[in-house]
């Protein structure tokens, strides 16, 4: 589920906390980090646990109504096409999701207000009454209603943000992410997938992910004063302090990659770190850290100190 971009953006804030005063021990810090990363998924399926509470609110409702003392008949011949949604009922049935739920201790029976309230929102609007009055109800169009209402009344749902907040401090920056997760996850939902059928994990691989994170978040702080003297090398007419931090942990991140981990292509390491300076940084980083990353580089490889093993990762 989380790619590289977003594993280098959490190792990113780990190390900017770390040096701007938090500076606990480094072994602690790490482990902290590692539990922010792994908490990411909790939030994932919460998000998922939203659109299932949301179809047994609606089925609660329906039943309610049925049982009033002078029930019209709306309330004894209901339409159930929205708590019969394809898609909705096939994560309502999924075991490996009501592990997850029941792993989280993940509950909205303090929160059925709020449920209530995005539901009424839902009901009111465009999307939901197109799709109740359509004939069509094959799985696409179940597939491609939910995916509009999530991302109308539940990914960017303020209230429900506040709630994910309440739980851990570290959502408020990863809730954007994981809505674009679970989107994708959305689309690319299939009609034939079981009950049987395994929810995305975290990790696309748990061991080599993890180092990945231990070795960037380390030894980009172990070596900072050395990263730091040989960026300066590179930019001679900038004065340390007139540097962006965010620059300099970005490009000190870098090096770190460069020479400490062996894996990841050159050209993926300094493509990755010209886009992040995009979204945090200043408008001139991309062109400023190209540049000294440019000139690096080759003095890198000449010295040996990049020893990319494998086809390709030297470009």
């Amino acid at each position: 589920m989380l790619n590289r971009r977003h594993l280098r953006i959490k190792v990113f804030q780990a190390i900017y906390s770390y040096l701007n005063g938090a500076k606990n021990d480094l072994v602690v810090e790490e482990k902290e980090l590692i539990k922010s990363i792994d908490r990411i998924y909790e939030l994932f399926i919460l998000h998922i646990s939203v659109l299932t509470e949301l179809n047994r609110f609606a089925f609660k409702l329906i039943e309610e109504r049925k049982k009033k003392r002078l029930p019209t008949d709306e309330d004894l011949n209901p339409n159930m096409k929205f708590v019969e949604n394809k898609l909705l009922a096939s994560l309502s049935e999924s075991e490996d999701l009501q592990k997850k739920v029941e792993q989280f201790k993940i509950s909205w029976v303090d929160n059925q207000e709020l449920i209530k309230k995005i539901f009424n929102s839902i009901v009111d609007s465009k999307e939901y009454q197109e799709f109740m009055s359509s004939e069509n109800s094959d799985f696409d169009t179940s597939k491609e209603f939910i995916i509009k209402i999530y991302k109308r009344f539940i990914a960017d749902n303020e209230m429900l943000e506040h709630v994910f907040e309440e739980k851990s401090i570290h959502w408020a920056d990863d809730n954007y992410f994981v809505c674009g997760y679970i989107t994708k996850f959305l689309k690319n939902y299939k009609s034939k997938w079981t009950s049987e059928r395994k929810i995305p994990v975290l990790y696309k691989d748990l061991e080599d992910d993890t180092e990945f994170i231990k070795v960037l978040f380390r030894k980009t702080l172990l070596n900072n004063d050395e990263f730091e003297k040989l960026i300066m090398t590179k930019a001679k007419n900038w004065d340390s302090d007139r540097i962006a931090a965010v620059d300099f942990i970005f490009m000190k991140m870098a090096v770190c990659e460069l020479t400490k981990l062996n894996s990841v292509p050159v050209k993926v390491t300094l493509n990755e770190y010209i886009e992040l300076s995009k979204i945090y940084s200043t408008p001139k980083s991309k062109m400023f850290i190209n540049g000294v990353l440019d000139k690096l580089i080759p003095v890198l490889k000449d010295s040996g100190e990049i020893a990319k093993t494998g086809r390709g990762l030297m470009k």
